[in-house]
């Protein structure tokens, strides 16, 4: 059995996502569990006490439904072991985290370079691109075009060679309307849900850049928004960033089989909580 005392949490603390995905722990749940049993081992109900021990409401729930479900799949993939009635690190596991810390603490990169880049050539593109844009100039601004509004244009008569009147009419473009609002049943659809947690999965997106990729603006969107982040599917930082909460994580974490199933029930939610906040 390793020896596991060594593991503290600010040591853990100080791996981002990517070392944990490097490490084969991608789901929020998945490392829940792992940090708990790297601090504290000890009995598997012990270790599911202390990794739950934090979360309330919908995620404690959903924690003790996934949990055992979890330690067995992160005992096939030998990161974890039930040893003597103890879940523990496996050992190759504890192996891999201790020389990752180590790494993490000293400094080591582990971007791989590219090919064949050094930081002289870095430097002299660089430089060049300097050149080049001190040599361009700026570019006029061009007038402002006056704005219309929505009174008709008046037509102006003109005179062609023969003395006959002729008339030019100047059409108005009209500016795009407003996103008009959209029923619940309209805007939560499984294509857009499976959208969401594709774009979303390792990305934050704008809340802009979301919308043009669910092919929602305005209220709807800000509604898709809503009800998503109220059913922690989504989280909208106060820089308007969004990226997946941790149900909204887990759902892109299952397989296709199930993530079907899941994601229809998931409609028929969201659908029937923007109904109720309509209300």
């Amino acid at each position: 059995m390793s020896d596991l005392a060594s593991f503290e949490e600010s040591n853990l603390s100080l791996l981002s996502d990517g070392d944990w995905r490097r490490l084969g722990v991608t789901q929020t749940f998945e490392r829940l569990l792992v940090e708990a049993t790297a601090v504290k081992p000890g009995s598997p109900s012990e270790v599911a006490a202390y990794a739950g021990r934090s979360l309330s409401g919908g995620g404690a729930k959903f924690w003790d439904l996934s949990r055992a479900n979890l330690q067995a799949d992160l005992c096939r993939k030998r990161v974890l072991i039930v040893q003597n009635g103890a879940l523990t690190l496996h050992d190759e596991f504890s192996d891999r985290l201790r020389r990752l810390i180590d790494d993490v603490q000293a400094g080591v990169s582990h971007v791989k370079p590219t090919p064949g880049v050094t930081i002289e050539s870095i430097m002299e593109k660089t430089a060049e691109r300097e050149r080049r844009q001190s040599k361009t100039k700026p570019r006029a601004a061009k007038p402002k075009a006056r704005a219309t509004t929505g009174a008709s244009t008046p037509k102006k008569r003109l005179s062609n060679d023969d003395g006959e009147s002729t008339t030019r009419v100047t059409r108005i473009q009209e500016a795009p309307s407003a996103a008009p609002d959209l029923p619940a049943k309209k805007i939560f659809t499984s294509i857009r849900v499976n959208r969401m947690l594709d774009h979303l999965d390792n990305n934050s997106l704008s809340t802009t850049q979301l919308g043009e990729r669910l092919d929602l603006k305005g209220k709807p969107l800000s509604r898709f928004l809503d009800v998503t982040e109220q059913l922690e599917l989504t989280r909208v930082s106060r820089d308007n960033l969004v990226d997946l909460h941790w149900r909204g994580r887990e759902v892109a974490r299952t397989t296709s089989a199930d993530r079907r199933m899941t994601v229809l029930g998931l409609v028929d939610e969201l659908r029937e909580a923007a109904t109720k906040s309509e209300e």
